[in-house]
C-alpha cells in the first residue's frame, strides 16, 4: 500500500544536480550457462585462496572485470554442480570499476548489457537475482549532514550510525527482508580523493531476500531492467515517508521543540509506551505538514522528480541549458570521470587530467577504497621479488611495471607496424 505523501511535480530542475540510476549493487547467479566457458575465457583468470596453515584450497575461485566480481563455486554436498555468480555495481562497471557518482541512466545500462553480452555471451534473462540495492541521490535543500542528524527512526527501528572502511559513515537499520541506509554521498567520495562540487544525499534500500521483488514479477536481471521504474519510486517514497524526521525549522517556536529533537525521548516512548509514541509521531508530522516548505516534503518531491527524470529513454540533450536536459546519459568521450588506464583498463579519473596510466595516486586510491581491485592489480603487475616489500615500495614498483608494460606495448606496435609501411587501416586512429 503506497503512502499518500502529497507530491507535486516541479517545472524546472536545479542545474547542479548529479543524476543517478536507481539500481546499484546486485548479485546474480548465472543459470543454464557453461561454467567451463568462463573458466577458460581469455579475459578472466580465476584464482583460489589457499589456507596458509592447512594448504587447503577454497571452494570458490574469483576474478574481476571492470569492478564486477565473477565467482565460481565448486561442487559440494549441498550443491552437486558448479555455480557461477556475478556481483557488483553496473554503474561502477560502466566506469571501469572506480565509482558511481557521475551520470548513469537507461542508455548506459544498455551499454553495460551489450558489453557483457559481447564479451561473455551473458544474457540478462539467465541472471537470477540473489541480492539487490536500489537508491536515489539528490541535492538536498539543506546540508546532508543536517538531514542525517535528524533522521531518528525508520518505522520503529532506530537508524544507527555505522562505519565501514569502504563507505565511511552512514545511518542504517535492518528489517526482516531488507536494509535501509541513508548517507552523505559527497563525503563518501571526497574521502576517496574525488572532487565533488555539491551536496549529495543518498537514500537506499537493499533487498537481502527476493520475496518482495518476486511479488513484482522480478526474478532475473532482464525482469529488473524492464520493470516499471515507478514501482521503485513508490518504495523509495514510502521508505522516506516512514522515516521519523525532526524538522528544526518547522518546530521552532513550539513547545515540542526540545522534546521532539531528542532521540532518547522517542526511544523511551517505544520502550513500553507505544500508544504515546504513535500519538507524538502523528503530532510531529502534523506540525511539520503545517509548514508548506518543510524539509521532509521537499526531499520527497526531489525523490519523485528524480525517479521520473531517470525514467527516460532518449539521447537528446540540449547543450545550451542544463535545466532543459531531458535524459540521463553521458557520452564516453566527454565524461572526464571515465578516463581509463591504457594498460590496466581501470578508471583513473582520480588522477591528473593528463594521466593515461595508473599511477601512484590511482594505486593508493584503489588500496584505500577497494581491497579486491587493489589485490588484482598486485597479482597482475607486481613481481614476486617485491611481494613481501613495504606498501610504498610495492606501489612504486606497481606504477613502474605498468609504465614499462605501456612502453613495451608501444615498441612492439612500432616493430609490427613501422611508420613507413603501407597499412590497410590507420592503427593510431
Amino acid at each position: 500500500m503506497c503512502s499518500n505523501v502529497g507530491l507535486r511535480q516541479r517545472n524546472t530542475y536545479k542545474t547542479n544536480i548529479l543524476f543517478y540510476i536507481l539500481i546499484d549493487f546486485l548479485k546474480v547467479e548465472l543459470i543454464d550457462s557453461d561454467i567451463t566457458y568462463f573458466e577458460h575465457h581469455p579475459l578472466l583468470e580465476f584464482q583460489k585462496e589457499v589456507n596458509t596453515k592447512t594448504g587447503e584450497l577454497s571452494i570458490k575461485s574469483n576474478e574481476f572485470y571492470k569492478g564486477l566480481e565473477f565467482k565460481i563455486y565448486d561442487v559440494t554436498e549441498k550443491t552437486p554442480y558448479k555455480r557461477l555468480t556475478i556481483e557488483g555495481s553496473l554503474h561502477k562497471c560502466w566506469n571501469n570499476g572506480a565509482h558511481n557518482f557521475n551520470d548513469f541512466g537507461v542508455n548506459e545500462i544498455a551499454e553495460v548489457r551489450q558489453d557483457l553480452k559481447s564479451k561473455f555471451n551473458i544474457d540478462f534473462e539467465n541472471c537470477k537475482l540473489k541480492q539487490l540495492e536500489i537508491g536515489i541521490n539528490i541535492l538536498p535543500p539543506v546540508p546532508t549532514k543536517q538531514v542525517l542528524r535528524y533522521c531518528f527512526l525508520h518505522k520503529t527501528n532506530q537508524l544507527k550510525s555505522i562505519y565501514t572502511k569502504d563507505e565511511g559513515n552512514y545511518i542504517q537499520t535492518k528489517n526482516q527482508r531488507h536494509f535501509i541506509k541513508l548517507y552523505d554521498k559527497r563525503t563518501h567520495y571526497e574521502n576517496k580523493g574525488f572532487e565533488i562540487n555539491n551536496e549529495i544525499f543518498r537514500i537506499e534500500k537493499k533487498y537481502s531476500k527476493m520475496v518482495g521483488l518476486n511479488c513484482k514479477g522480478i526474478y532475473n536481471l532482464s525482469d529488473l531492467i524492464q520493470a516499471d521504474i515507478s514501482n521503485f519510486k513508490i518504495e523509495l517514497l514510502t521508505l522516506w515517508d516512514n522515516v521519523l524526521f525532526y524538522d528544526k525549522a518547522s518546530l521552532d517556536g513550539t513547545k515540542y521543540k526540545d522534546t521532539y529533537s531528542n532521540i532518547n525521548y522517542w526511544l523511551e516512548l517505544l520502550d513500553g509506551h507505544y500508544e504515546n509514541f504513535k500519538y507524538h509521531k502523528k503530532n510531529l508530522n502534523r506540525i511539520i505538514n503545517k509548514n508548506p516548505n518543510n524539509i521532509k516534503k521537499q526531499i520527497a518531491e526531489l525523490i519523485s522528480e528524480k525517479v521520473d527524470f531517470l525514467n527516460v529513454n532518449t539521447t537528446e540533450i540540449n547543450p545550451l541549458c542544463i535545466g532543459l536536459k531531458k535524459v540521463v546519459t553521458t557520452p564516453t568521450k566527454t565524461d572526464t570521470n571515465r578516463r581509463i588506464c591504457l594498460v590496466t583498463g581501470l578508471n583513473i579519473s582520480m588522477q591528473k587530467k593528463d594521466s593515461i596510466l595508473l599511477s601512484h595516486t590511482g594505486i593508493r586510491y584503489y588500496k584505500k577504497t577497494d581491497a579486491k581491485v587493489y589485490n588484482e592489480i598486485k597479482r597482475k603487475h607486481l613481481s614476486t621479488n617485491w611481494i613481501d616489500a613495504d606498501l610504498e615500495t610495492q606501489i612504486k614498483e606497481l606504477a613502474h611495471n605498468i609504465r614499462n608494460k605501456s612502453s613495451n606495448d608501444r615498441i612492439k606496435q612500432k616493430r609490427l607496424y613501422p611508420m613507413e609501411q603501407m597499412q590497410l587501416f590507420n592503427i593510431g586512429a
